[in-house]
């Protein structure tokens, strides 16, 4: 008996160990699987791509859109590495050059990522402050435009909100490659109106970030492609990339840049598509997509390694959120890169330039970021479609409470130019379903104030008052039109039938004046499409130069028209119809002229 107590107290002493030991078991899964999952979580893209498929991802995606692609270059960087590093399509489809890894693309405004970090390190170093008076910086009397007395700061130029009016294609850039460049006479030259308050309103801007630049160079004591060579590429052996203003500090990267042709969306090659940045520092940078993929990296180090700062803390803070959309805890900007809400919170910056698309998109949290470069113009397959493939869609919902929509304007425009009557005819409606999709919408007492369509550029209100004067401000203009085409016709059929039958009224000694301000009324419709044709096209201003003086001259020509009406209907006799006739041909030149001086059409 006694041995069966003990047989069963040992049977009963095993159940227990065994219980604990599965137990145990369960115990180790129960807390390996999420952190299992949470591994596997970190190994995938936003998009909950795994990493593991993500070239073959991206090998499909370009596949499928092949038909559509000139060249593509994509670098995927994950802890610091490079795990996906390749180019697809053709640097020139014409003579069947293939893009590879080292094919050398446009960064475009990418290159304002070089600036912000090079004000940052600055910061660091206590020669910079974000929140001082950039004129304390600057020389003195440097600006001659500022309508506000409000201080402009570091920040505002980080955050295109300094309030300057936009500049026109043909002051932004240029085709001579061999140009002396002096990038603070350029600015100083090229300044352009304060039309909003500092801090009140978003217009992306490239002056200001120029101007950054010229702060970098003014306080750093060297020219700022050189700044940026010592302290940004030659620190990441980026030893395939230059933002010398024409590339001439580095002649081998720019004969690879040569060998690359821009292409339309309809793979169309563009002629010239190589083109020079005004403001340099803000779009002059070319190079490979893996050397900015090497910057992108430096910008999300894996550990307490910091190459382009002294202190990490510097890094933390130029990816930390710097301004919100108004009203709102959504984040905006930081210190200049665009904040977005994929599936991930995530940085970026989007480039665009003749011939050229490229985006760099990261989440330092992850540690996670893209590049994409593409040789095609205001490309959307790859520059979009592909970004939200890897990252997700993104998108804000707002709730708009106010009755309706409205007509809007971009806060970036100009004002004083010859484009602004362009950019008015590109005033937007949007009904109140579409003001709920937007990014954001400022709103008072059910007023809508102004609106976000994109991080870089607020929208503003345009009253029903002011749209329907522009719209009334062209009737008279296409009456003109219309009368002195009339005219040109009918004196074309007076002079045959005179001539061929001697009946009605001869020419008069007045009339060559009369004919010669009609002949130029006509041409003048043409000369403004021929303006608006060339603007896509990044024209030079010596492009532009005969007609915006043909618009002058025309100004000056219905003066004198007038005035030589005026005396000879005082010296001489007219029948009442050529009274009438030179009469009306005076005021279409009068409508026509006051329509060009009021659109600033001749500067």
């Amino acid at each position: 008996m006694q041995k069966n107590r003990q047989r069963d107290r040992s049977y009963h002493n095993v159940k227990k160990v065994i219980a604990c030991v599965l137990s145990l078991v369960f115990l180790i899964i129960a807390i390996a699987v999420p952190v299992h999952a949470e591994e596997e979580q970190a190994e995938a893209t936003p998009s909950r791509i795994p990493l593991s498929n993500l070239e073959e991802t991206i090998d499909a995606y370009v596949a499928s859109y092949e038909k559509y692609t000139a060249a593509v270059s994509v670098v995927a960087i994950k802890d610091g590495e490079t795990i996906v590093n390749k180019a697809y399509g053709y640097a020139d489809i014409e003579n069947q050059r293939k893009a590879d890894t080292s094919t050398v693309f446009e960064w475009a405004s990418i290159s304002k990522l070089l600036v912000y970090t090079s004000v940052m390190q600055l910061v660091e170093q206590g020669k910079l402050d974000l929140e001082t008076d950039i004129q304390e910086y600057l020389p003195e009397g440097f600006f001659k435009k500022l309508k506000y007395d409000d201080p402009i700061t570091l920040m505002n130029l980080m955050h295109h909100n300094a309030g300057w009016e936009d500049q026109t294609v043909t002051e932004v850039y240029y085709y001579e490659e061999n140009k002396n460049y002096d990038l603070g006479e350029t600015l100083r030259e090229n300044e352009p109106k304060q039309i909003y308050k500092p801090n009140s309103v978003v217009g992306y801007s490239n002056y200001s970030v120029g101007l950054a630049g010229y702060i970098v160079e003014l306080v750093s004591g060297q020219p700022y492609y050189e700044y940026v060579n010592q302290h940004i590429f030659e620190p990441l052996h980026m030893n395939d990339t230059t933002v010398h203003p024409t590339g001439q500090d580095r002649p081998d990267i720019v004969q690879r840049r040569n060998e690359v042709e821009g292409y339309t969306k309809d793979l169309k090659r563009i002629p010239e598509n190589r083109v020079f940045v005004t403001f340099y520092p803000t779009g002059a940078a070319i190079g490979t997509a893996e050397d900015l993929g090497k910057f992108l990296a430096a910008l999300m180090p894996v550990d307490d390694s910091h190459v382009l700062f002294a202190k990490r803390d510097t890094l933390d803070e130029m990816l930390s959120t710097s301004l919100y959309y108004d009203g709102t805890s959504i984040p905006r900007f930081a210190h200049g890169f665009v904040e977005m809400e994929y599936w991930a919170p995530t940085l970026l910056h989007e480039g665009n330039l003749k011939g050229f698309s490229s985006k760099v998109v990261f989440d330092p949290a992850s540690k996670f970021g893209m590049v994409v470069m593409t040789n095609i113009a205001f490309e959307e397959i790859y520059y979009y479609g592909l970004i939200s493939k890897i990252f997700g869609n993104s998108a804000y919902v707002n709730s708009v409470t106010s009755e309706g929509g409205g007509y809007f304007q971009s806060a970036r425009r100009t004002a004083s130019r010859f484009t602004d009557l362009f950019r008015q005819l590109d005033i937007t409606k949007f009904s109140k379903a579409e003001l709920s999709s937007l990014y954001n919408v400022v709103e008072h007492n059910g007023t809508v104030e102004k609106i976000s369509y994109t991080p870089y550029m607020d929208y503003l209100p345009v009253s029903n008052l002011k749209v329907n004067l522009i719209v009334i401000s062209f009737i008279p203009v296409i009456l003109a039109i219309l009368f002195i085409l009339s005219v040109l016709i009918g004196y074309l059929i007076r002079m045959l039938l005179y001539k061929r039958n001697k009946r009605g009224n001869p020419p008069t000694h007045f009339d060559k004046y009369y004919l010669a301000i009609n002949f130029a009324g006509a041409v003048l419709p043409l000369n403004l499409l021929i303006i608006h044709s060339k603007l896509p096209s990044y024209p030079a201003y010596s492009s532009l130069r005969i007609n915006l003086m043909f618009n002058l001259l025309y100004v000056v020509l219905a003066v004198a028209y007038l005035g030589l009406l005026m005396y000879k209907l005082w010296k001489n006799s007219y029948s009442k119809k050529q009274k009438l006739m030179y009469i009306m041909s005076g005021i279409s030149a009068a409508i026509l002229a006051a329509f060009i001086v009021g659109w600033n059409l001749y500067v």
